[in-house]
Order: C-alpha cells, then sequence, then structure tokens
C-alpha cells in the first residue's frame, strides 16, 4: 500500500510538472504513466472551469462563450454573471476528459455602462479572447479560471481588458487499500445555459413587437414635428404676405400724393409763367408807350440854333531873324505874321426850358404808378393782400 501511495504521488508530481516540459520529458513522462496505469488501472480526469469577472458594477458582460477543445460549452447567460455578487470566481463547469493534452478557449464582451460625460470608458465595449492549453492525467482535476484583468493606465483604451488562464492541477481522491477509485459515475453539476429556443424566440418576437411599436411612436412624433413645422412657416408667409401688401399700398398712396403734388406745383407754375407774362405785356407796352411820348415830347420842341464859339488863337509874333556877321550893317527884314487855324467855331449849348425839365420826372411817376397797379392785379390774382414792402 505505501508503494502504491508513493506511485499515486509521482503520478501527481509527473502532471504538475507537465506544464513546462520538453519533448523528452514528456515522451518519458508518458513512458512512465502507461507503466503506472498498467500497475493501478484507469482513474478519471476532469477539467474544472471557473470565470472571475472584473470587479467594478459599471463593467458587464454582454457575450460569454467557452469551449473545451473546440467543443462549445453551455455557460451562464450575461444576466446570470452581473448578478454573480459572491466574493471569488463563478462556476461555469465541469467536463470530463481523457488523460491528454487538452485546449480551454474564451471569448467575452466587456461593455462600461457609465456616461461617456463622466468617464473616458464611458459606453466603450471592448471584445477580449484568449486560451490556455494544459495536459491532463489520470486520477487529476485541473481548474482553469479565466480572469478578467482590467489596466486603466493602459494609453491603447482596447488593450486595457484581457483575459488570463491560471490553472492548477489537484487529485480527485485519495487512495485508502492502495487502489484508484472508481470513475465517478456522477455528472457535473448542471450550470443555468440560460433560456430555451423557445424563449429566446418569444423574447426575440417580443423585442420586434416592441422595436414596431416605438418605431411607429416616434413615426408619429416626426409627422407631427413635420406639421408644426410646416403650420409655422404657412403662418410666417402669410404674416409676411401681409406685411408686403400693406407696403405696397403705402408705396401707392405715396404715390398718388407725390402726383398730386406734382400737378398742383405744375398749375402753380403755368399759372406763375402766365402772370409774369402779362406782366412782362403791360411792361413793354408801357414802354412802348413811353418811347412814343418821349418821341412826341422831342418833336415839339422848337430847334435851337447853335452859335459857333470863339476861339482867342492869341496876339501874332514876329519873326526874328538871326544877325549874320557879313562885316557890314545889315537891316532886318521884318515878315508878316502867319495865321493860325483855330478849328471849328464851338457854339455853347442853350440852357433847357422848363418843359423839358419836367417831362423826365412825369415819366417816371407814370412808369412807377403802372408798375404799382400791376403788382396789386398780381398780388390779387395770387390771393395776397400787398404790403408797405412790396
Amino acid at each position: 500500500m505505501v508503494l502504491r501511495d508513493a506511485m499515486v504521488l509521482v503520478v501527481l508530481a509527473v502532471s504538475s510538472a507537465a506544464f513546462a516540459e520538453d519533448d523528452a520529458q514528456r515522451r518519458a513522462r508518458e513512458e512512465l504513466e502507461k507503466q503506472l496505469t498498467q500497475m493501478v488501472g484507469t482513474a478519471p480526469s476532469r477539467v474544472r472551469i471557473e470565470f472571475q469577472p472584473i470587479d467594478d458594477p459599471n463593467f458587464r458582460v454582454e457575450e460569454f462563450e467557452l469551449s473545451v477543445d473546440g467543443k462549445v460549452l453551455k455557460s451562464p447567460t450575461p444576466a446570470a454573471i452581473a448578478a454573480w455578487i459572491q466574493d471569488g470566481p463563478m462556476a461555469m463547469g465541469v467536463v470530463d476528459v481523457a488523460p491528454g493534452r487538452h485546449k480551454v478557449n474564451a471569448r467575452v464582451t466587456y461593455h462600461n455602462t457609465a456616461s461617456a460625460l463622466v468617464s473616458e470608458e464611458g459606453d466603450h465595449r471592448w471584445k477580449v479572447a484568449g486560451d490556455v492549453g494544459f495536459d491532463v492525467n489520470a486520477g487529476i482535476e485541473v481548474k482553469v479560471i479565466i480572469t478578467a484583468v482590467r489596466d486603466p493606465k493602459q494609453a491603447d483604451m482596447s488593450k486595457r481588458i484581457k483575459l488570463t488562464f491560471p490553472s492548477k492541477p489537484s487529485m480527485i481522491s485519495k487512495l485508502d487499500d492502495g487502489t484508484m477509485p472508481e470513475p465517478s459515475t456522477l455528472k457535473p453539476t448542471p450550470i443555468d445555459a440560460g433560456p430555451t429556443r423557445e424563449q429566446l424566440a418569444a423574447a426575440t418576437k417580443a423585442a420586434e413587437v416592441e422595436a414596431a411599436a416605438e418605431a411607429k411612436r416616434l413615426a408619429a412624433e416626426e409627422k407631427k414635428r413635420k406639421a408644426d413645422e410646416a403650420a409655422v412657416e404657412k403662418q410666417r408667409k402669410a404674416e409676411e404676405a401681409k406685411l408686403a401688401k400693406a407696403a405696397a399700398a403705402e408705396e401707392k398712396q405715396r404715390k398718388v400724393e407725390e402726383a398730386k403734388l406734382a400737378k398742383v406745383q405744375a398749375a402753380e407754375e403755368k399759372k406763375r409763367k402766365v402772370e409774369e407774362a402779362k406782366l412782362a405785356s403791360v411792361q413793354a407796352a408801357e414802354e412802348k408807350k413811353r418811347v412814343a411820348e418821349e418821341a412826341r415830347l422831342a418833336a415839339l420842341q422848337p430847334a435851337v440854333p447853335v452859335e459857333p464859339a470863339v476861339v482867342d488863337a492869341g496876339a501874332a509874333v514876329a519873326e526874328v531873324p538871326a544877325e549874320v556877321d557879313a562885316g557890314a550893317v545889315a537891316v532886318a527884314e521884318v515878315k508878316p505874321a502867319e495865321p493860325i487855324d483855330a478849328g471849328v467855331p464851338v457854339v455853347a449849348k442853350a440852357p433847357p426850358t422848363p418843359e423839358e425839365d419836367e417831362t423826365p420826372w412825369l415819366l417816371i411817376g407814370g412808369g412807377m404808378l403802372v408798375a404799382l397797379v400791376v403788382l396789386v392785379f398780381v398780388m390779387r390774382r395770387s390771393g395776397r393782400v400787398p404790403e408797405i414792402k412790396d
């Protein structure tokens, strides 16, 4: 019995060393296991898998997939994983395997449910995967703990979460009589693998119905919003048309008033020109009358003879000849003085008669009287009383 206990201990030691052996050591180990199997018989072997989630309520598992040697195992649902509140890892399953090399694969999707406004990792998802290979000997159970590790200091956001697979072998049972226990006929404790296909179909249909109702509600809200916007736009255009109509009416009224004012001004200008023409005609007639009167008065005045004026030309000057020294006494010859032309005689103008002095003043007074009459006539026609300053 002591020998067999020693053999079992050797098997355990060999299984523990199988994780870090080379090919030569592996062949030696397999040969030793073969001999031990022939000596002690066949013993069961299995793999126990557990999952250690991130200890943070904001990080939730959305997807979890587990497989052993390529065979997908039923695993707890993400909701069951999220509800795990006990200390330590969560059991995922136990698989009976044949002695030899085995491999565990896992794929996990994590979601940070925090808001992106309060955390840079908020609403971010990580899809991580990993695997581990190991050897399992007869009578040995290998426990693999799939651990999600978060490194918040990692600069690359996608690498902040990763999976590790720490593994540990252990004996299934101790020997008490020198023989290995019979292979276990007990099945591993069943693990809730989530809802059935029918439940999933019903949930999917309910989700589709809810999504359709939500889409219908959103479509109705969008239709109402567009209708409200159309009504506001219609009201705005009506107000703009009303303002434009009022502005057009005001512009038309302004043009009518301007036309009336222009017509009145044109009439006044025409009237002014007519009055000026009349005044000019009256003045021309007065001027013609004045000229005729002057001509008549000039014709009535007698002609006054004009006597030529006598100009004193002065006394005659005798020319004294120069003395010539002829050696003898000579007598100077006396010549008569030559007459000097004094021009046409100038006759002095006779002084004006009293009638001639009064005639210009009469004309001036008559012109002023006519101008005063015309001014009074014009002022009365324009509706204005003449004043002294006019």
